[in-house]
């Protein structure tokens, strides 16, 4: 995508340049060579910044809506607490910030949970904990950890994320 964008630009300014040196306006053309510029650079930004935050596939409409049926009281949290420190620190740290001793070794490195959780709903938490993210090393728990299991983790990273804990 960038390159084609840098090839349209080129285009442009040669473009721009031959009509200036044939006397016939220009300033059509450079205009054009500006605002090419700048999608591109919008492109590029987004590219680099918002894109690789999307996860993929994406969750499904389902599982957004799902409600976590762990009650949230202090054995949950405390028991959520427990999975996590058997289970996710090695990557995601022991205040889940994404610095865990496994962290410097994974690309992409883990998400700082503190500022990620409370950007999602609950069951798009546990869905991906469930099935992990496809294009990073976060595996799916299905297999190792119960359903009761994962949505406790659900509860502390919620109770981590507001500080409650």
């Amino acid at each position: 995508m960038a390159l084609v964008l840098g090839v349209g630009i080129a285009l442009f300014a040669v473009l721009a340049g031959l009509n200036a040196r044939s006397g016939r306006p220009w300033r059509r053309t450079a205009a054009s060579v500006g605002v090419l510029a700048g999608v591109a650079a919008l492109a590029l930004t987004l590219g680099y910044t918002v894109a690789p935050n999307i996860p993929t596939p994406p969750v499904p409409l389902t599982a957004r809506f799902a409600a976590n049926p762990v009650p949230d009281d202090a054995g949950s949290v405390a028991a959520g607490r427990a999975r996590f420190q058997a289970s996710c620190v090695v990557c995601h740290g022991p205040e889940g910030k994404g610095d865990g001793p496994a962290a410097f070794t994974l690309q992409p490195r883990p998400v700082n949970l503190q500022v990620h959780v409370p950007q999602h709903a609950p069951g798009e938490i546990y869905y991906w904990v469930t099935n992990g993210i496809s294009g990073t090393p976060m595996p799916a728990w299905k297999e190792n950890l119960s359903d009761t299991e994962r949505w406790q983790i659900v509860r502390y990273l919620q109770a981590l994320a507001a500080g409650k804990v």
